[in-house]
């Protein structure tokens, strides 16, 4: 039986819905005009920092691509492997989970790199992510296991004592839906003989791309810059507003894992899931509701400004290149 095709257009609806239902859900019963007034004494200068620090290290990121690319034998250059991951990023804002076929797509033009082996290099990429965030997930753990445990009873009741906690079951069913049903799509789509074969060589090539390093050094390196980064990006956010800027390091850890949660609802860039669940582990230390909202809304926006820019960055840079 054929599964019917969905509209791309559909797609993008379904999880522009699902991120403006969560994000009315973080804002809902709480006072707007204080989040407001909150955000107005924030010191704007410190997400400018976060900014640059964050752009640092997708360019780390990139650099740190070229060195898998030139020891199996597709040299790049730094900036447009930068580039193509910029594109990506900007694509996933818009459309959840593309941004790496955007970003294969991206250098594949400019480069002319196989699609299938930028595809592998770019998964083993998202496993060495999967290991950081794994790690660094049980350093917070170890160190804020009360405060999680607090974190978890406290979604389960809304900003208003009067309404429901965070909808965990339909967020998660629908999610889980949503992945089964397009990777579903795309499985009958691709089983097709030789090509689907040669799809799978050219992962498998991509695969094995971190034993074949010159310089595997240089790329542990980048992989602790890139997430040290990560940290500080959000970390430097906390010095922006008086209700945030006694927060400890470990503490710092606390909420960037509950960020990091937020971020991975297949939503436009982690709209709604992000504000509610950063708020709530804020509040779990012992900082109110709205004030955290408004950490929680600002740095958001300066993360999808950084994300912005730089996709608009990369599609201009790698434009000059798509001829070549």
């Amino acid at each position: 039986m054929k599964i019917p095709r969905i509209p791309g257009w559909l797609k993008t609806l379904l999880f522009a819905l699902l991120g403006a239902g969560l994000l009315y859900f973080a804002f809902r019963g709480v006072d707007l005009e204080a989040v407001g007034r909150e955000m107005g004494r924030a010191k704007l200068y410190w997400f400018g920092v976060s900014v640059a620090i964050g752009y640092a290290a997708v360019i780390s990121r990139g650099m740190r691509w070229k060195l898998v690319l030139d020891s199996m034998g597709y040299p790049t250059t730094a900036w447009r492997a930068t580039h193509a991951i910029g594109i990506g990023y900007l694509i996933n804002m818009v459309f959840p989970r593309a941004g790496e076929v955007a970003r294969a797509t991206a250098l594949r033009r400019s480069d002319k790199t196989p699609v299938d082996v930028l595809l592998g290099t770019i998964i083993v990429e998202r496993l060495i992510d999967l290991i950081m965030m794994s790690i660094l997930l049980g350093i917070t753990v170890m160190l804020t296991y009360p405060e999680l445990q607090e974190l978890l009873a406290s979604t389960q009741s809304a900003p208003s004592k009067d309404e429901g906690g965070f909808p965990w079951i339909p967020v998660l069913s629908l999610t889980l839906g949503l992945a089964a049903w397009f990777g579903r799509r795309r499985f009958f789509e691709t089983a097709l003989g030789q090509r689907v074969q040669a799809f799978l060589r050219g992962l498998a090539h991509g695969f094995t791309s971190i034993t074949r390093l010159r310089n595997p050094w240089a790329y542990l390196g980048h992989t602790l810059f890139i997430w040290g980064a990560y940290f500080l990006m959000v970390y430097v956010c906390f010095f922006a507003l008086p209700a945030t800027e006694n927060i400890q390091i470990d503490e710092s850890l606390f909420v960037m894992m509950a960020a990091s949660l937020g971020v991975v609802v297949p939503v436009p860039g982690g709209v709604g899931a992000y504000h509610y669940l950063v708020a709530k582990a804020l509040e779990v230390l012992s900082i109110p509701y709205v004030e955290g909202l408004a950490f929680a809304t600002l740095v958001h926006a300066s993360q999808a400004l950084m994300l912005m820019s730089t996709g608009v960055v990369g599609f201009i840079g790698l434009s000059r290149f798509k001829n070549d």
